[in-house]
């Protein structure tokens, strides 16, 4: 029985070690990456500035944010979202997101 023809999936395409680095040194031209630290960052400032709980929320935004786009954006997804499977990195991002918002709630007021 011959191969069947047309483009290979992605989950079987070979690796090139060479292309991967070729890809992260050219981080520049990712724009999930800058937006992704823009949000810490954001967060960052926020803390600094209003407060500890009004940064964990912030930082909780993001990350739920970040699961939802990773959930609706076809695979394999921004490269700063996509860690492993699309259903695993929206479940961590989620619960990473509904954990801070919790925690941060419950933080004592200064």
């Amino acid at each position: 029985m011959p191969p069947p023809t047309g483009p290979i999936p992605v989950e079987e395409a070979p690796l090139d070690p060479r292309a991967i680095a070729r890809a992260s040194l050219d981080a520049a031209r990712n724009v999930s990456l800058w937006w992704t630290s823009s949000g810490i960052v954001v967060a960052i400032v926020v803390a600094l500035a209003v407060g500890t709980r009004a940064g964990a929320f912030v930082l909780a935004a993001v990350a739920i944010v970040c699961a939802v786009v990773r959930a609706v954006l076809p695979s394999p997804g921004p490269v700063a979202l996509a860690v492993r499977a699309k259903s695993l990195d929206v479940a961590v991002l989620l619960l990473l997101g509904i954990g801070l918002a919790v925690l941060a709630q419950i933080l004592p007021s200064a």
